[in-house]
């Protein structure tokens, strides 16, 4: 089998070498905002986010009307498919639908999610993999950003690098283009039973290669609903240099000609380069994994994440009053239990759209990748997602 993304992780640090106003207007400097420092007040295992039949790599989630909404990266079935991307659901129950410590990940077991596209090596199945032992392995990084439309529809937006890489997961290209991805919820079609919603390619090189592939990183949603908010990270070649930001309104995601971007201190229409340090976002994450979201318990933004790109299963925090920050310095809040395997933990998320405030109050749950031996087969590594329960003091 191809090696999965969990068995090569120490190798994705080479691959990653590879909301306040709305657009056009400037932000209110002279309002008095400060940062934030959550205060863990307790955080514990409730349940592991999984489903009988699919053996997951690191997956993210979105509130979509009354269930959770999840996209996950490297997938094995039962049936020996190996996909680099499945999608799946979850229940509510006054909170995640918990039984017998399982958090049940549901959905059609139909195939690769983000499907790779005809020049992206065997199209559409067999997780990007080409004859000569390379693959582009189309990983969603962050979770869908949803936008409500009529009659409860939702367009749920995903960019994904594209990233081809060697067998040791080493990248061929360095900073390739991302593709826009959408996933269109229909509630008399995907409001029932395990059926997701379709997926459209809405660009394949929505951001060029060679430039900032904004939301990619994370992204968050304006107080008030009506601008995006865009990270992608900046990358010399070499490194990643940290987070660079974007905006755009929310109904125009689409529509590259209504985009700004942050750059020397203010917002222009000329995106930056990749490599122009100007456009930095300090402390906007770690370049690590992690989750952006508002909170309008602590009137902030957020960034929960990994420290940088390792094996380990702490969490740090980071806060901003406004998306372009200043950002306070992430610090660490929770550490979790690293699996037996050699790649014992990674791919740290938070899931806003849990908790009964859709990220707003007072708590927020976590999950991470968490790689296992069997204890019959040493060989063989299972992959779970604990599912963590925080509460902010």
């Amino acid at each position: 089998m191809f090696p999965t993304f969990a068995s090569l992780l120490s190798s994705l640090a080479l691959l990653q070498c590879a909301q306040a106003s709305p657009t056009g207007a400037t932000p209110d400097k002279s309002i008095n905002k400060r940062a934030v420092t959550p205060v863990l007040s307790a955080a514990s295992q409730v349940a592991t986010a999984s489903y009988p039949y699919w053996n997951r790599d690191s997956c993210t989630s979105v509130r979509v009307q009354y269930r959770e909404f999840w996209t996950c990266r490297d997938s094995a079935g039962q049936g020996g498919q190996f996909y680099s991307s499945t999608a799946s659901w979850s229940d509510f129950n006054n909170g995640p639908l918990i039984t017998n410590g399982q958090l049940y990940l549901y959905g059609d077991d139909n195939g690769e999610y983000f499907k790779n596209q005809p020049d992206e090596c065997q199209a559409g199945s067999n997780s990007g993999n080409c004859m000569n032992g390379t693959r582009y392995a189309i990983w969603p990084d962050s979770p869908p950003l949803p936008v409500a439309g009529s009659n409860n529809a939702v367009k749920l937006y995903t960019w994904i690098i594209k990233s081809y890489l060697n067998n040791d997961l080493s990248p061929i290209t360095k900073n390739p283009a991302t593709s826009l991805y959408r996933s269109d919820y229909n509630p008399a079609n995907q409001g029932v039973s395990k059926t997701l919603p379709p997926v459209t390619l809405v660009n394949e090189n929505f951001w060029p290669a060679q430039s900032i592939p904004y939301g990619s990183y994370g992204w968050a949603i304006s107080p008030d609903g009506k601008t995006a908010y865009l990270y992608g990270q900046l990358n010399n070649g070499t490194a990643n240099l940290g987070a660079a930001l974007a905006r755009v309104p929310i109904n125009s995601i689409e529509d590259k000609s209504q985009y700004s971007y942050y750059n020397n201190g203010g917002w222009s229409s000329t995106a930056p380069s990749l490599t122009s340090t100007s456009a930095r976002i300090a402390n906007a994450g770690t370049n690590g994994q992690g989750t952006f979201y508002y909170s309008s318990y602590f009137s902030s933004y957020m960034w929960l994440g990994a420290d940088s790109i390792n094996i380990g299963s702490g969490f740090y925090v980071a806060t901003a009053p406004i998306p372009e920050g200043p950002w306070t310095s992430p610090i660490l809040f929770y550490n979790g239990t690293n699996g037996n395997a050699s790649l014992g933990a990674y791919s740290q998320q938070a899931h806003p759209g849990l908790t009964s405030s859709n990220g707003g109050g007072n708590d927020i749950y976590l999950t991470f990748s968490k790689n296992d031996k069997d204890a019959a087969n040493s060989s063989h590594i299972t992959t779970t997602h604990p599912l963590i329960h925080v509460i902010w003091n």
